[in-house]
């Protein structure tokens, strides 16, 4: 299988929502760093970090560009949060309809056939309230 199709399996596995879909691209001592700046180490961190937002936030992945190396790639990633129970997030206080859409680049640091590394930035953060919709 080419890398893209790895990767896109595994986007499709990570907006699922089944961590045990997603977490099997994961090598056992992954470093993961996302673009909020949260590092976890290992795919059970991953995964429960995850799980932890499940209860009050939605999100959905979506890929906008994939440029291949021969042991990385890196992505243009587009991200949609719905927030479900009001709470700080992304440093601001949110209610249940808002959304927060994200642009990130990340990087993807393969060990074999699994990732190895992950470091995202963001680039853009924007917040629209359903109040004001």
């Amino acid at each position: 299988m080419s890398l893209r199709g790895m990767f896109e399996q595994y986007i499709e596995a990570f907006n699922s929502g089944d961590g045990a879909a997603y977490a099997r691209f994961y090598a056992p001592g992954i470093v993961f760093r996302n673009g909020a700046g949260v590092s976890l180490t290992g795919p059970k961190a991953i995964v429960d970090y995850y799980a932890g937002l499940k209860s009050s936030m939605r999100r959905t992945l979506e890929v906008r560009g994939v440029a291949e190396g021969e042991c990385c790639l890196a992505a243009a990633l587009a991200s949609q949060f719905t927030i479900l129970e009001p709470g700080l997030f992304f440093g601001e206080m949110l209610d249940p309809g808002d959304h927060v859409e994200l642009e990130s680049i990340a990087l993807y640091e393969l060990a074999g056939a699994q990732f190895a590394r992950i470091e995202a930035t963001t680039l853009r953060r924007y917040i629209r309230r359903a109040k004001e919709n």
